[in-house]
């Protein structure tokens, strides 16, 4: 189930898509059309301070794998709105809900790979060789207690190998000879030693 609220002061309309969600080989996100699930309803509106619930059900059994979807409540244009004379942009809402369905066995498990360093970044790459996904908040540079840089994270799928570049500007140079590089995600933290050449800090 998932809750729609309506914080503006005027009504607005909502259409709702399913998309399979998929990584490629390199962890790029890549979608398709689905109707592998049911949900409802699919288009909506919703006065000022309204709240609606979309129903979001399975069609049948999970499978024996983990398969992952995306369902898109998409903001739809107001066509009660007056036509002015000049030009006029909307800004749309668009937000997509992670959905997975998962036939209950199995768990993440995410590797960090050998670090690629080059002038003021170091590329991170991780593998998950679980059976499921795992989701990162954020991939950190540290020396000890001391965060030298980081970066956002993003789900990394079973079997999928992803990477994520952590910038190092000058303002965090120069840093030690070694760091460690840590990746935090859903109660997990992966870990892994890193020797620090000059080119990272290099003028």
């Amino acid at each position: 189930m998932v809750n729609v609220t309506n914080d503006d002061d005027r009504k607005l309309s909502f259409q709702l898509k399913l998309f399979e969600w998929t990584q490629n080989a390199s962890g790029e996100d890549q979608y398709a059309d689905s109707a592998d699930l049911l949900f409802f309803p699919q288009i909506f509106t919703l006065a000022p301070k309204e709240r609606r619930l979309v129903r979001v059900g399975v069609k049948g059994a999970p499978g024996d794998r983990e398969r992952a979807y995306r369902l898109f409540i998409e903001e739809m244009p107001d066509t009660s709105l007056p036509a002015g004379s000049g030009a006029q942009i909307a800004v749309l809402l668009r937000f997509g809900v992670p959905i997975f369905l998962s036939p209950g066995k199995g768990e993440s498990q995410p590797e960090i790979l050998a670090p690629e360093v080059s002038k003021g970044s170091v590329r991170v790459t991780i593998r998950n060789d679980g059976a499921r996904q795992i989701r990162f908040e954020e991939i950190v540079l540290a020396a000890g207690d001391r965060t030298i840089a980081k970066t956002a994270g993003w789900y990394v799928f079973p079997g999928v190998t992803r990477s994520f570049t952590v910038p190092v500007t000058a303002q965090d140079c120069p840093v030690p000879a070694s760091l460690e590089i840590r990746a935090t995600g859903e109660g997990k933290e992966v870990r892994r030693a890193m020797d620090v050449p000059p080119a990272l800090c290099a003028p």
